[in-house]
């Protein structure tokens, strides 16, 4: 790489160079049948060079020598017709990386056949209760990446992770229940099957009994997918330090402040125990490290990648995020941690004499992260009487996510991780007094 910087340098003040190779095995479940299996091998690399603040970006599918240097010239022309960005500083200088996490080479090889039996295994299991798996799939995604830059970054990082998940529907004396959805995901190819399909399959039965849900202020047991789709785009946008420079996050000037109870601690690590997404550096080779944003209800400050963090006149927290589409760098997380609890789910079900269990919401990315505000229905729900479940309802929740945090009162000890749209771990969490619309 240090051939191309130096011919790229030919061309431009600064330059950068990101080679991403990837490897996804795959196996998708339609109607109780496994329908696909693919293997899909990809290298992209992007160019980013700078000429007079004037940023040129070229992308080409391969990581050969000749056809980069094709692109660098392609960037270079490019920039020539961009019009310079005043705010511009620089690439990011080298820094020091934390130790790697060990990674499972087996993850590189897996074939697609593993998934699909792994998928027959689900489909069967389901299929002895008389249930209808709906939809679901596997696979192990493996992941390599070189970033180069001329100020003297030079970082290469390899690594993968495998999941699991499957929907089941329930059909019985006329009633269909809801699609019931769970997962399973690891830095290994050691998936619990059989945990995730008898999740389902207990929440199954609850929703073949239809519960009436009111129109009151009640508790509330949001799970890990539900948790992470309201507080991905209701609450997480608002950290992001480019909004605060934009002015379009509530959170500005409001750094040491209270947003929830001593309950909530969030903070993006990507070498957390659980991640799938273990990465030593983010897209533009600055190290990452364990950001702490929430911590015991007080909010503790802003992500950043490099651009933004410049104009700031802070440092970049290790969030640059690329796009692979448009080579271009945002703001974005590696791996959110919402730290656990004492009690477990089971406890903070058992506790609640008249309130809802919440495994889904639908219309979450309608929320409003300039203000947090959120409308929601909750679907799969479920309703709680005097310490059990006793079948399945659904309502509308609407509020606004500043609103909601301080009403937080447990948060289970147990912990999902989530492999969709990067790397999540989340647990359950319970709120009181909440506003909700019965149907």
């Amino acid at each position: 790489m240090e051939e191309l910087i130096r011919f790229g340098e030919k061309f431009f003040d600064e330059l950068e160079i990101a080679t991403y190779k990837s490897r996804d095995a795959s196996v998708n479940i339609e109607l109780n049948e496994v329908s696909t299996s693919a293997l899909r091998e990809r290298v992209v690399t992007v160019v980013r060079g700078v000429k007079d603040k004037r940023l040129g970006v070229a992308i080409v599918d391969s990581g050969d020598k000749e056809k980069i240097k094709e692109a660098i010239e392609r960037a270079y022309k490019l920039a020539k017709l961009n019009k310079p960005d005043e705010k511009w500083v620089s690439f990011p200088e080298p820094g020091k990386y934390r130790e790697p996490r060990k990674v499972d080479k087996e993850l590189k090889e897996v074939s697609p056949d593993y998934f699909v039996e792994l998928a027959r295994e689900g489909i069967g299991m389901a299929s002895e209760e008389g249930i209808i798996v709906a939809g679901g799939g596997g696979g192990a995604e493996w992941g390599e990446s070189l970033i180069v830059n001329s100020h003297g970054v030079n970082v290469s990082q390899e690594g993968g992770g495998a999941f699991f998940y499957i929907e089941l529907v329930g059909m019985k004396e006329g009633k269909v229940t809801p699609g019931i959805f769970d997962f399973d995901a690891k830095l290994s190819l050691k998936l619990d099957v059989e945990s995730v399909v008898k999740n389902a399959l207990q929440k199954v039965k609850w929703a073949f009994k239809t519960e009436k849900s009111k129109t009151e202020e009640a508790k509330v047991v949001i799970e890990p997918w539900a948790v992470s789709s309201l507080l991905s785009y209701a609450l997480f946008p608002a950290f992001s330090g480019e909004r605060l420079v934009k002015g379009t996050t509530p959170l500005a000037n409001k750094i040491g402040e209270s947003i929830s109870n001593e309950l909530l601690t969030i903070y993006d690590d990507p070498l957390h125990e659980l991640s799938i997404n273990p990465v030593i550096a983010d897209d533009e080779g600055v190290p990452t490290r364990r950001n702490v944003i929430v911590e015991k209800g007080v909010f503790k400050g802003f992500v950043w990648d490099n651009y933004w963090a410049k104009i700031h006149g802070v440092e970049s927290t290790g969030n640059g995020k690329r796009n692979l589409s448009t080579g271009g760098i945002s703001i974005g997380f590696h791996n959110v941690v919402i730290e656990g609890g004492k009690k477990s789910l089971e406890e903070i079900i058992g506790e609640i004499e008249h309130g809802y269990l919440v495994s889904g919401f639908q219309g979450a990315h309608s929320s409003n992260p300039d203000n947090g505000n959120f409308a929601v229905v909750a679907n799969p729900a479920f309703l709680i009487e005097n310490g059990e479940v006793k079948g399945s309802a659904v309502f509308m929740m609407s509020g606004n996510v500043y609103e909601l945090l301080p009403n937080l009162y447990a948060v289970s000890r147990e912990q999902k991780v989530l492999p969709f749209g990067g790397s999540m771990v989340v647990p359950s969490m319970a709120f009181e007094n909440v506003r909700i619309a019965g149907k």
